[in-house]
């Protein structure tokens, strides 16, 4: 007999930490201040149908810092993006400060995976920052969250802009999420023709990639497959149910396969219509857990899958 599939749920939470440098996030209040009653709701969502995820948090969401950090040296790039985060240029503190978050994943019947999606959401790929820039980065991270009681293993770039994988490495983290498998999202794709390429996807109702781990510069990588998305941005446009449907289809296609079906979001994208998308992720859980009692599915998250790929369960695939 095969193995059951898999099925991996990380979550990108991050509040105004994701925007801060790309848009108003005060613009954006109403969003930000209701993501820690969305990520209740999502906890109680797991709970009941005991789906263990994957949590990434952006560690600074942890720190009320009061504006005041150590200066870096004036001639290092990170000392530019430390002076416009949202905690030195006067944005109220509840667009990015909730550790309260991290207690309610704690106090959570399901035992999740807390892992990190940087410090203050630095874009760590190789183009974007230097490895001092990222050093430093990670390096704050893992102290505030290991000040906190937890050692994580997993990572989630901001952006999915992966760069200074031996930077993690060293550091002791285990997996990363990958870009999700999907041919328009690699590099050679302009990046203005992506969001098309992506709606269309979603239009169409294509049954989303399941993927497989692989060993990427000590680290394991597990790519995306599908990403839940909000009800605006253009994405209200799209059939009515398309995302759900695309989910079981993965789902489905996992069981069969014995691959990973990996669903991610960020739990600030449904505080636009919390009800519609909290409806329709329920239905999304609820046949995983039909899977999952069935023998065809084993619902894990990153830092497990990253275990049982080190332990054999996928054929491993070169390190590029």
């Amino acid at each position: 007999m095969s193995r059951p599939g898999v099925f991996v749920v990380s979550l990108d939470t991050e509040l105004g930490w994701g925007q801060f440098d790309t848009t108003d996030i005060e613009a954006e209040r109403a969003t930000f201040e209701e993501t820690p009653a969305v990520v209740d709701d999502l906890l109680r969502l797991f709970d009941r149908h005991e789906i263990p995820v994957t949590w990434a948090l952006v560690a600074h969401l942890l720190t009320e810092c009061g504006g005041v950090h150590d200066e870096p040296a004036p001639d290092f790039e990170w000392a530019d993006w430390m002076a416009e985060l949202p905690c030195r240029t006067g944005v109220d503190s509840d667009l990015w400060y909730a550790p309260e978050i991290l207690d309610a994943i704690r106090a959570a019947t399901v035992d999740h995976d807390i892992g990190l999606h940087g410090y203050t959401h630095m874009i760590l790929g190789a183009d974007d920052c230097s490895k001092p820039a990222a050093e430093a980065e990670v390096d704050r991270a893992l102290d505030i969250l290991q000040t906190a009681g937890v050692d994580p293993d997993s990572f989630v770039y901001p952006r999915n802009a992966v760069g200074h994988r031996d930077v993690l490495a060293a550091r002791g983290i285990d997996t990363y999420r990958g870009v999700d498998d999907r041919w328009f999202e690699r590099d050679i794709v302009p990046e203005l023709a992506k969001p098309g390429l992506r709606y269309l996807d979603e239009a169409a109702r294509i049954t989303p990639p399941t993927v497989t781990p692989s060993r990427r510069q000590g680290l394991v990588e597990i790519p995306g497959s599908q990403v839940f998305r909000p009800y605006h941005g253009g994405w209200q446009y799209t059939p009515r149910h398309s995302q759900r449907d695309r989910a079981k289809k993965g789902l489905q296609r996992a069981a069969e396969t014995g691959e990973i079906f990996h669903l991610w979001f960020h739990p600030c994208n449904l505080a636009g219509d919390p009800d519609a998308l909290l409806s329709e992720l329920d239905a999304v859980l609820a046949t995983a857990a039909t899977l999952r009692d069935a023998g065809e599915l084993d619902v894990l998250s990153m830092a497990e899958v990253a275990t049982a790929f080190r332990d054999g369960r996928w054929q491993e695939r070169d390190d590029p």
